[in-house]
Formats: structure tokens, C-alpha cells, sequence
């Protein structure tokens, strides 16, 4: 064979090698990445290895453990970043803008989420993630110690009065020495006290500075300190809380968090459930709303693949398996019902659900100020355990508080 021909013959073998080999090439499966608690392998690995097996539009590769901070970091950030209501904000450059693709895919149904939850992981018009669990105030109560009183189990007609009795009547004591407490305190953290501040008409934040010197600000604090001072039914920051509301020996508590509800559950003796937050001095409205979501890191090289990831993990099929498997709120509206229609003494607890997803209309999403967390933290509530302390009155407490945070927030806030 001349020399020609042998060129001929390599060029075709060398196109129909190519010819054959680039479909697969072109329809290889793009992976995306994403970090999740090693506590929802279990749960969670299936479904998603199912997901993978079934679909070509995406396969999810699942860093059980990681740290995604870290990885973000050292800009090796997962292509699908958990996020929150909290975070977006700071997150806005992090994170793809997914309103388009949810603009044209027909199969999205964001109507299926509740409005308030979708609503808290946009910024500046942009859906930046999409919410897939979420936590909510609620009042928490020991059924056997109720039982043991005499007292009816809150209802969502409760009011600050009837939480006053409640507690007190709960509350028993052997000398000076508590050995029941009708509700317990919540204490290094903003988790009770700003419920009390908004629930009486204040805010941490209003027009843009910290405003916890406001009349309203001030009755919410006097309450969150009365409950240990005046109605003797908390335990105060140096009392015994006789081991929390786990402990089995604290008729109540307030506002709480569902990530806690594997921990009691784990207590065999302990029988709870959860009602809606009593009316505050002037308003049902003041539980912390909180949530997290999944969004897509504006780096990645996959931002379709990515975005169709979000959207199983967001499915209903898969906020059904969360929530069966790991009780985790889910964010979608149909699979709420789907636990809504389960016969009330049939669900584990708690049992009251309706709270639960009522609980949504009366929360309140925490300022999204960038410094909010390092600030409260750090400098606010310092004071406001010394308030609980009797060192400080409320309202030497809230002018204090809100003269320390503004001006940290002007050196801090970007």
C-alpha cells in the first residue's frame, strides 16, 4: 500500500473513531458536588444514589462530613452551597441568581412552597436558593407534668396571662430550691428575648439602627426578666434548670427549635408536644423564622446540572423522605399536608403538626444585616444576661445594648 492510501485509510479509521466516540463524550453526565451531615447518610444516600441511576441530566456527588466553609474558603466551593435566610444577603455574589431557570421550567411548581420560605432566600429580587427545611417558634410542654397539675395543654387562644398562670402553678420548690420549673430561660442567645421584644411591638433593628431602647423593646425585656424575678417560674443564669426542658422536670418552653426534637424523643419518659406561641403584649407576630436552602455557587462550571440538583433536593419526593426519615420541616406545601392527614394519634412526637405549619404566619425572619449574629453575640448579649443578673434594669439594658450595637455595627457594617 503506497503511502497515500495508508494516509487514507488512517484518516477514515481515525473519523469513525472520532464519529463513534464523540456522542458519548458530548452526553457524559456533568457531576456536581455538595456537602452534607454525615447524620443524613442513612436517610439521604439512597434516594440520591437512585437519582443518579435514574436521570442523565446530573449526577450528585455527596462530601459526607465537610466542612463547606472551608472549602469555600479555599476556593474549592461545592457547585450546591446550603444556605439561609441569614445568609443570602452576604452570599448575593456567591450565589447564581435561579430565577431564570425557574422562569422556564415547567415542572418547578414554586407555588408548592410556602410563600414566606421562598420569599426568605430572595435578595434584591433574585431567588438565590431554594428552602428545603425550616424552624419556627413555637411553645414547647411537658404533657405529664400539665397532666400532673391539672392544666389544660396550650391552645393558639393562649396569652401571655395564661402562660403567667401556667407557669407559676408548674413551678414547686422544696425551701429555696426549685425542684420543677413552669418554664425555663433561654439563656446566651438572642433565641427567647427578641421573641418577647417583638411579640410587645419592638424590633432589634428598625429604619436601618438598632432599636432596643424603644418603649416596646423595653416591655419585652421587662417580661423576658420578670419571668425569673417577678413570677418566679424561670430558673435565672446562676439557678439550677434542672437539666432543661429534656430533663423532664420544666412544664415549658419557649420558643425552642426542631433541631432539638430527635434529643427529646431520645428521652423515653419525656411526653411533649407544641402549640403556637402564647399572644404577646401586643402581638401573636415575633416567633423566629428561620431556615435553610439550596443554592448554586456562581462558580460553577455546571450551573444547569447544578440547578436541576436543587431542584431534586427540593422535590417533594425528597422533602417526603426528610421529613419521614429525619423529621426535618419540609418547606413544600403538598408534602405538609401529606403530614397534616396523618391521624393525629397516629404521628409521633409532636403530635400537634398544625402548630407547626400554622406557626409559619406569626414568624419573623431575623434582620439580615451582615454583623447580625457577631453583634448580638458578642456584644448585645452580654448585656442582656447581666439584665437577668439583676446588675442592670431593662432599661438601662436595652440603652446600653442598643448604644454598643450601633456603634458596632458602624465599624462593622460593610
Amino acid at each position: 500500500m503506497n503511502k497515500s492510501k495508508k494516509w487514507l485509510v488512517g484518516s477514515v479509521a481515525f473519523a469513525l473513531a472520532f464519529t463513534l466516540q464523540a456522542p458519548f463524550a458530548h452526553s457524559a453526565t456533568p457531576t456536581v458536588t455538595v456537602v452534607m451531615p454525615t447524620q443524613w447518610k442513612d436517610a439521604f444516600a439512597p434516594e440520591i444514589a437512585a437519582f443518579n441511576k435514574s436521570n442523565t441530566t446530573v449526577n450528585i456527588e455527596v462530601n459526607w462530613g465537610g466542612a463547606q466553609d472551608q472549602l469555600i474558603a479555599a476556593n474549592k466551593s461545592p457547585d450546591i452551597i446550603n444556605t439561609g435566610d441569614l445568609f443570602v444577603a452576604a452570599q448575593k455574589n456567591l450565589l447564581l441568581d435561579l430565577t431564570p431557570y425557574m422562569a422556564k421550567d415547567k415542572s418547578i411548581n414554586s407555588k408548592d412552597f410556602y410563600p414566606a420560605l421562598l420569599s426568605a432566600v430572595k435578595f434584591q429580587g433574585r431567588q438565590l436558593a431554594l428552602p428545603y427545611r425550616f424552624n419556627v417558634g413555637l411553645l414547647y410542654y411537658n404533657k405529664t407534668l400539665f397532666d400532673a397539675a391539672g392544666l389544660a395543654y396550650p391552645t393558639a387562644k393562649w396569652t401571655q396571662k395564661n402562660l403567667i398562670t401556667a407557669g407559676q402553678k408548674l413551678t414547686k420548690s422544696s425551701g429555696t430550691t426549685a425542684t420543677q420549673w413552669g418554664i425555663g430561660s433561654t439563656f446566651g442567645w438572642w433565641g427567647e428575648w427578641l421573641i418577647h421584644v417583638r411579640q410587645s411591638g419592638g424590633d432589634w433593628l428598625q429604619d436601618g439602627v438598632v432599636a432596643l431602647d424603644s418603649p416596646e423593646a423595653i416591655k419585652g425585656l421587662t417580661f423576658f426578666r420578670d419571668k425569673v424575678s417577678k413570677y418566679d417560674m424561670s430558673p435565672g443564669p446562676k439557678a439550677d434548670s434542672l437539666g432543661g426542658f429534656s430533663g423532664g422536670k420544666t412544664g415549658m418552653e419557649y420558643g425552642g427549635h426542631t433541631g432539638n426534637w430527635p434529643g427529646y424523643n431520645a428521652v423515653s419518659s419525656l411526653k411533649w408536644d407544641i402549640s403556637v406561641l402564647p399572644r404577646g403584649s401586643k402581638s401573636s407576630k415575633g416567633a423566629e423564622l428561620a431556615l435553610e436552602a439550596w443554592g448554586v455557587s456562581a462558580k460553577t462550571a455546571n450551573k444547569q446540572a447544578a440547578y436541576e440538583a436543587v431542584k431534586f433536593l427540593t422535590s417533594v419526593a425528597f422533602l417526603t423522605t426528610q421529613w419521614t426519615e429525619l423529621r426535618l420541616p419540609p418547606t413544600r406545601i403538598s408534602v405538609a399536608n401529606a403530614a397534616l392527614s396523618v391521624p393525629v394519634a397516629k404521628r409521633p412526637s409532636p403530635q400537634n403538626l398544625e402548630a407547626l405549619f400554622g406557626g409559619i404566619a406569626t414568624g419573623m425572619t431575623l434582620p439580615r444585616t451582615i454583623p447580625f449574629i457577631k453583634v448580638t453575640q458578642e456584644v448585645v448579649q452580654p448585656i442582656i444576661d447581666k439584665m437577668l443578673e439583676g446588675t442592670l434594669t431593662p432599661q438601662e439594658a436595652g440603652d446600653q445594648a442598643t448604644a454598643a450595637a450601633n456603634k458596632a455595627l458602624s465599624i462593622l457594617q460593610p
